[in-house]
C-alpha cells in the first residue's frame, strides 16, 4: 500500500510538463494585454495564450460586440483573411470533438463569413455563418469531429473570408481530451481504496467462516 501511494504521489507531483500540453483558453478571455474595444495582430503573434496567428491577421475582440462566452472573441479577418491555432496532448486513434461558436462581422460584406477547420490528420471541415450588426452578435454552434495521428494534434482555424469583416470565433472546447495527471491520481486512489476494501472485506468473511 506504501508503494501505491508513493507511485500516486509521483503521478499528482508531476503534471507541469503535460499540463503544458493541455487544450486551453478556448474562450479567448486570457492575453497578455487588454484589447480595449479590438486589437489587431499579426502572424507571428502570440499575445492570446495557448494559441499562435500563423497567417494573414486577426481582430482581438474586447468590448466591440458581444462574446458568446465571457468577454472576448476573435474576428478571423483583420486587415486579411487569418488563422490560428493551438497543440494539446491527445491520443493517436482516439476521437475527438471539437465545438465552437461562429458568427459574422456586419460591418460590412459578405452577408455570409466563411471558416474552415482542420485537425492534424483530420479531414478539412468549413463552416458559415450570417453577418450580424453590432452589439448584439448571432453566434451558432458547430461541432467538428477527428481521429488523433499522434501524441500531440494542432487545431487550426483559417478564416476563408478575405475582407476585414471576416467570421467571429468564439468558446471553442475539445472533448475527448486525455485527463490531467492530477485528474488521473484521483482515478487511480478511488480503484486502489476500493480494490485494498474489497481484499479487507474477503479477509473478514474468513475469519467468520
Amino acid at each position: 500500500m506504501k508503494a501505491f501511494l508513493l507511485a500516486l504521489a509521483t503521478t499528482i507531483a508531476l503534471p507541469a510538463v503535460a499540463d503544458a500540453q493541455a487544450f486551453t483558453n478556448g474562450s479567448f478571455e486570457t492575453a497578455n494585454f487588454d484589447p480595449g474595444a479590438f486589437t489587431q495582430l499579426e502572424a507571428g503573434s502570440t499575445a492570446i495564450a495557448g494559441w499562435s496567428i500563423d497567417s494573414g491577421s486577426i481582430d482581438y475582440i474586447g468590448n466591440y460586440w458581444n462574446a458568446s462566452n465571457g468577454n472576448r472573441s476573435i474576428d478571423m479577418s483583420g486587415g486579411v483573411a487569418g488563422s490560428i491555432s493551438q497543440t494539446f496532448d491527445t491520443v493517436a486513434g482516439r476521437a475527438y470533438t471539437v465545438s465552437f461558436d461562429l458568427g459574422g462581422n456586419g460591418d460590412s460584406g459578405p452577408a455570409t463569413k466563411t471558416l474552415d477547420v482542420l485537425a492534424t490528420g483530420g479531414v478539412l471541415g468549413s463552416f458559415s455563418a450570417p453577418a450580424s450588426t453590432r452589439p448584439s452578435i448571432d453566434y451558432t454552434s458547430f461541432t467538428y469531429s477527428f481521429v488523433a495521428s499522434g501524441t500531440l494534434t494542432t487545431l487550426s482555424f483559417l478564416s476563408t473570408t478575405n475582407t476585414s469583416f471576416g467570421p467571429i470565433l468564439d468558446n471553442v472546447a475539445v472533448s475527448g481530451a486525455v485527463p490531467e495527471p492530477a485528474t488521473w491520481g484521483l482515478m487511480i486512489l478511488g480503484f486502489g481504496f476500493t480494490g485494498g476494501s474489497l481484499r479487507q472485506r474477503r479477509r473478514d468473511v474468513a475469519a467468520i467462516a
